[in-house]
């Protein structure tokens, strides 16, 4: 450092601070700098000291100086969605997921290629393995080769598909196809760049969540009080109800809940009929519109969890008559508010969904998959979400996804199915098991795990004892003592069925009943087709299988595969 400090270079302004900012502002400058600074009159030389100087161009823009002036990034967002702010509890786990796909080619590449292969007459495996290699970017590989496969059969080279694995070639076929053609529809499929939705960077506060609620909030509200003020849509409520009860209807079709016809019992089916009679009542009492009456028909109308299809429904329904036209137009265009403010709150958390998945993904699952999975949960509980609890929605959506992708892999993770109540009693009893299984006193008993769990023991032995994983036996006759030997049925059982299912085929119009007996043989030598049928009686194999399904759907029929099952001994 230099000890005279005057004989360092000085600058003075041009202009003003005030009155430069007066002229340039919400200007835009940008300009290349680059550092060339003569460091032999600041630092003693030295000639043993290599100094190793940075002269990397770096690109500065952005607006003049004002109070909205800002910074124009030139770095990748390419991983903003996973990134949050510096403060709370931080995800420590490493997630590395594909937001969209990157691929280029060059186009001499590509001409030069078709022009090899048309020359040469035909086209193999490893001739396209050749081209993808060329290719630039994410692609995978596998799509890439079916894409040119694609691409070289509609241009005239014949391909076996049975023949296709063993590395045969593409021959090319009579077909006439110019290299020029071939080659650009080759470069469209190799050159691609599209970005996955929810890729963005997400940041939400309280005052922008209820910013974002607020229009959903008011649109559901307007859908409810426009329900209740039509007699026809609550009528059409009470009878797809009714409809529901006696198994005429799906309970999908009509409400979120999950609903048994024929375990009134059961929570969620209680509380939805409970609501039916709440509406029932009010309609019959004259739909009062105002004070305690009207808030428990609100409170009912909300119970009943009803899926927009049936909104659209209602909709339709209003339609046939003239003389609600303006109601059904008016109760339409509320359910597309509701849409739009929907749409808008999905797209805005897309972002932390995809966030959720990469985080939550595990070995052998795929993101997109998750991402799927979360995202339904994100879009029933925006339906769910009641923000007079005083809850954050943020947490709301992360117990739904949570729950739908639990779910998910108990559904999708293992060959057989295990109910899901069942799944998280053997999570929970695993995670005991982790706790306790390695202890000082040796493994864990039943007794033990049923006091900590609050089971009874006999529950903890039968959920212990089911396989985690696979078994599979080493030999056939291994296989065969897996299997239960077939009980023969006595004499006495199989009149009783062939009574019992006499019975109920009676109930069943004449040929209906006939159809179903030649089919499965009942009281005949043996099974019949559609076509054997069909000669007998004169139609159709299709006509025949119509009747079939007709009489199908009078035996399912709730009421009477309930009598069914209990004279069976199935109940």
């Amino acid at each position: 450092m230099t000890d005279d400090l005057d004989d360092l270079p000085t600058f003075e302004a041009e202009l003003e601070p005030a009155e430069f900012t007066s002229q340039h502002l919400r200007e835009t400058a940008s300009e290349v700098f680059t550092a060339d600074i003569n460091f032999a009159a600041v630092f003693p030389y030295d000639e043993d000291k290599d100094w190793d100087l940075d002269h990397i161009t770096a690109p500065i823009s952005g607006e003049g100086i004002g109070s909205v002036a800002s910074v124009v990034s030139e770095h990748s967002t390419e991983y903003d969605f996973l990134k949050v702010r510096n403060r709370g509890r931080q995800s420590t786990k490493h997630a590395t997921v594909q937001t969209g796909t990157q691929l280029s080619i060059d186009p001499d590449t590509c001409i030069n290629w078709t022009s090899a292969i048309l020359t040469k007459g035909y086209c193999s495996i490893d001739d396209i393995e050749l081209l993808i290699a060329l290719c630039e970017g994410n692609g995978d590989p596998g799509d890439l080769c079916i894409n040119l496969q694609n691409i070289l059969e509609a241009a005239g080279f014949d391909s076996l598909h049975d023949t296709f694995i063993h590395n045969t070639e593409f021959r090319e076929a009579k077909l006439e196809v110019l290299s020029e053609d071939l080659a650009e529809a080759i470069e469209a499929a190799l050159t691609r760049a599209t970005q996955l939705p929810g890729t963005h960077r997400f940041t939400m506060d309280k005052s922008y969540e209820l910013q974002l609620l607020k229009p959903l909030i008011h649109a559901k509200q307007e859908l409810q009080l426009g329900i209740l003020s039509s007699e026809v849509a609550i009528n059409a409520i009470i009878n797809a109800a009714n409809n529901i009860r006696i198994g005429l209807r799906n309970p999908a079709s009509v409400s979120l809940k999950t609903i048994f016809p024929l375990r009134p019992s059961h929570p969620e089916t209680a509380e939805f009929m409970a609501s039916v009679e709440v509406m029932n009542s009010w309609l019959t009492d004259g739909r009062i519109m105002d004070g305690k009456q009207r808030r428990e028909a609100l409170a009912a109308l909300e119970s009943l969890d009803l899926s927009l299809s049936f909104h659209k429904e209602l909709v339709h329904i209003l339609e046939q008559e003239p003389a609600h036209q303006k109601h059904a137009d008016l109760f339409n265009a509320q359910i597309l508010a509701f849409e739009d403010a929907t749409e808008h709150l999905i797209q805005v958390h897309l972002p932390y969904v995809r966030r959720f998945a990469a985080r939550n993904v595990e070995e052998g699952e795929d993101p997109e998959d998750i991402f799927q999975v979360a995202f339904m949960g994100l879009h029933r509980s925006i339906r769910r979400f009641n923000p007079e609890l005083g809850n954050r929605f943020l947490v709301y959506a992360t117990h739904w996804m949570w729950q739908a992708v639990m779910r998910w892999r108990a559904d999708e993770g293992a060959m057989i199915r295990i109910p899901v109540h069942r799944n998280a009693k053997i999570n929970e009893l695993d995670r005991v098991l982790n706790r306790t299984t390695f202890c000082i006193d040796g493994p864990a008993s039943d007794e033990k795990l049923a006091t900590e769990l609050g089971w009874p023991a006999d529950e903890v032995r039968q959920f212990r004892n089911i396989p985690r994983e696979a078994v599979y036996p080493e030999s056939c006759d291994d296989w065969d003592a897996l299997l239960p030997a077939p009980e023969e049925m006595n004499a006495f059982d199989r009149a009783e069925t062939e009574l019992i299912v006499k019975d109920i085929l009676a109930e069943l119009r004449g040929r209906e009943a006939d159809v179903i007996r030649m089919r499965f043989g009942i009281g005949y030598d043996s099974e019949m087709t559609l076509e054997e049928i069909g000669t007998i009686y004169g139609i159709t194999r299709e006509r025949v299988r119509q009747i079939e399904t007709k009489g199908f759907k009078c035996l399912n029929h709730p009421g009477r595969k309930l009598r069914l099952q209990i004279l069976l001994g199935m109940k």
